[in-house]
């Protein structure tokens, strides 16, 4: 009996040893649909600027920069001649290849405009009243055959401003008319519409310089004549007049004084010599 008992109690612990010894199943999660693939991202080089815009028109600027793979040379605020805000982003340089978008200066920061070449910046620049940036060079490689150069001297900066005249069109504006393109050094610093405005430019220049030279020319004169006097003073002659006494010749050459009082005789000291003085 006792044998049959430690025979059971031994099977038992075998099977326990066994179930203890088989792999747990594994969990397998099916997951039913198409795999999502990479974002693909925007280039704007290779698109111009009626297509971005046709792309991100009711756009923010948020969304726009998440969608464009490339990164911003330029990323800032800058203001129109009439005070508004608006967001300023580049990609590239001013003075090679280019993208340049404008957007609302306020949340959401909505698409404005976008610009690819000379032409669209100064169309933009031109109907919203701000300054993209414009680079010398990339302004005469397109114009420099049909602008005329005039150059004005700024006597308060002591700068000279080279101004191009040009007959200007662009979508906006259909009609030629003249127009003036500012430089400072390399940049764009003013664009003048229309003769009056060139006008107004120029005289209102032209007075300042006048003032400014006329100050220069007061300070000059006022500091020759300080000079002069100085130079008459330090070579006045010092002129001596006879009180008393005197040589033969300083009483009969030397002016006398008038109503001159004598200087005392001198008084011998009456310490001793070589007593030290206190």
């Amino acid at each position: 009996m006792s044998r049959w008992i430690i025979a059971g109690f031994l099977s038992f612990l075998a099977l326990g040893a066994t179930a203890q010894a088989a792999p747990e199943p594994e969990i397998v999660i099916e997951m039913h649909g198409e795999s999502s693939s990479p974002r693909q991202g925007i280039s704007v080089w290779n698109k111009n600027a009626r297509q971005l815009t046709r792309l991100f028109r009711g756009k923010d600027k948020t969304y726009v920069l998440y969608q464009v793979e490339n990164v911003s040379s330029a990323d800032r605020i800058i203001r129109a001649q009439n005070g508004k805000r608006y967001a300023y982003v580049r990609y590239g340089s001013d003075d090679g290849d280019y993208r340049k978008f404008l957007f609302k200066a306020q949340d959401p920061q909505t698409f404005v405009a976008c610009a690819a070449d000379i032409a669209d910046v100064l169309a933009v620049n031109l109907k919203y009243g701000v300054n993209l940036g414009v680079s010398q060079r990339d302004f005469l490689r397109t114009y420099e055959s049909r602008a005329t150069l005039t150059n004005l001297l700024d006597k308060a900066t002591n700068k000279t401003y080279s101004v191009y005249r040009l007959e200007y069109t662009d979508v906006n504006h259909p009609t030629p008319a003249p127009t003036y393109f500012v430089f400072e050094g390399d940049s764009l610093k003013d664009i003048l519409s229309g003769e009056k405005a060139f006008t107004e430019y120029t005289t209102k220049l032209s007075q300042a310089n006048k003032a400014l030279a006329k100050q220069e020319k007061e300070a000059q004169t006022a500091r020759e004549q300080a000079g002069q006097q100085a130079r008459q003073k330090q070579q006045r002659p010092t002129r001596k007049a006879l009180v008393s006494g005197g040589t033969a010749t300083d009483q009969a050459y030397m002016p006398r004084a008038v109503n001159a009082t004598p200087l005392p005789a001198l008084t011998p000291s009456k310490i001793p010599a070589g007593t030290p003085l206190n």
